[in-house]
């Protein structure tokens, strides 16, 4: 709110400006950015009811709750903590196209290090149940190591 407030007051000095206010939320983990102008502008509807019934039709990804056998990444992150980097992966299976939900096995610094510096988007990895949760690894010699 001090952003936007001070915003405004160098803006009442100096018509026709704009100016742009970012901020971050949650855990650093939303950004939002707010445009500002002395200008104002007639207001235009947006299509987000269209947007949302479109999006409302489409069909929901089945999840797999104990997923098993080769799958790949589709998106990712890496929450830092206190104890080290904890990758969370979501995926599909290739088997049957279910998602899933994983981390990195113990021990396959390699998939961690790629979540962390490479590109795994499309990666292909092994998946299986743990009984800490779905785990994820290069290969299926990793996942043995976890039993």
């Amino acid at each position: 709110m001090h952003a936007i407030a001070e915003t405004v007051r160098a803006m009442r000095d100096r018509p026709g400006s704009y100016r742009m206010v970012g901020a971050n939320g949650g855990t650093l983990s939303k950004y939002s950015v707010g445009i500002y102008s002395t200008t104002p502008r007639t207001w235009r509807a947006d299509g987000s009811d269209a947007l949302r019934s479109e999006l409302e039709s489409r069909p929901v990804a089945e999840a797999a709750q104990a997923p098993e056998g080769s799958a790949r990444i589709e998106t990712y992150t890496v929450r830092h903590s206190k104890s080290g980097p904890i990758g969370i992966i979501v995926g599909r299976l290739d088997a049957d196209d279910r998602r899933l939900l994983a981390n990195p096995a113990e021990g396959d610094d390699d998939l961690l290090d790629l979540l962390m510096d490479g590109e795994p988007i499309g990666a292909q990895i092994m998946v299986q149940p743990h009984e800490t949760g779905n785990k994820a690894a290069l290969s299926s010699a990793r996942l043995q190591d976890v039993q």
